[in-house]
């Protein structure tokens, strides 16, 4: 029990020397919480100045879950298909952790580089149909014809595609606040994209096997107008940008 009573005091008092030193040098000598609304959604984020010309960041971004639906006409002479219209409803789905460095060209100056990362969801955007439309008899059989490819059903009669990004998504901007206000308020902002690659369609199709499979969607898989168009967009948007307006406040 003794052993146990010193133990702690002695990590109190190591704490409280840590604490003290790091007040002297100006090395994480403060602590700040924000929040935050801008392109990645709502977010929070806790903030920390290393030295006066760099500080760290760590938080929480996510989008509203928006959806939209609309009704798609279905063109089959297949049996498996029980209806001719079919409402195909979008989801965005995007939330990411993220870890942030701010660099300070003044000591006493708001204007700032910063450089770090996001890290999250790969599937930021899932369509699927909201009512089955295939005879869930032939589930794995039966399915949507892009072209020559076949989105194929699933145990329900349903049929569904995935928008990926890479879960790891390096950024690099510039921005205007410090990360820790000087007062107990601030306000911050920032500017700059998150590298998040070429994004990809991902569906469950036939392999060679004859079996389902969840696979990516090239573009050479759909001989179809409307399809290249929709892959030649998503070719252009490997980068994210990223626009916040943030709340802080310094806790000590």
């Amino acid at each position: 029990m003794k052993l146990k009573t010193f133990i702690i005091a002695f990590a109190a008092i190591a704490c409280c020397s840590l604490r003290m030193s790091a007040q002297e040098m100006g090395i994480f000598n403060h602590l700040g919480v924000a929040a935050e609304i801008g392109t990645a959604g709502l977010g929070i984020e806790l903030s920390a100045p290393v030295t006066p010309y760099l500080a760290v960041r760590a938080g929480w971004t996510a989008m509203p879950k928006l959806k939209y639906s609309g009704d798609v006409d279905i063109e089959s002479s297949s049996p498996s298909i029980i209806d001719d219209e079919v409402n195909v409803e979008g989801k965005l789905n995007m939330s990411d952790m993220k870890l942030l460095v701010d660099l300070y060209p003044s000591k006493s100056g708001s204007f700032h580089f910063t450089v770090g990362a996001f890290f999250g969801k790969e599937k930021v955007v899932t369509a699927y149909n909201t009512e089955p439309f295939l005879d869930p008899s032939e589930w794995g059989v039966s399915g949507v014809m892009l072209g020559d490819y076949r989105v194929t059903s699933d145990a329900q009669g349903n049929v569904s595609a995935d928008i990926k990004v890479k879960s790891f998504k390096p950024y690099v901007g510039i921005g205007w606040g410090r990360a820790v206000p000087k007062k107990r308020l601030g306000f911050s902002f920032d500017m700059g994209v998150q590298f998040w690659g070429k994004p990809s369609v991902w569906t469950t199709t036939k392999d060679s096997f004859g079996d389902s499979t969840y696979s990516k969607l090239e573009k050479s898989d759909v001989d179809n107008e409307d399809a290249n168009k929709a892959f030649d967009i998503l070719s252009k948007v490997s980068v994210y940008p990223y626009i916040a307006f943030r709340i802080n406040t310094r806790i000590f």
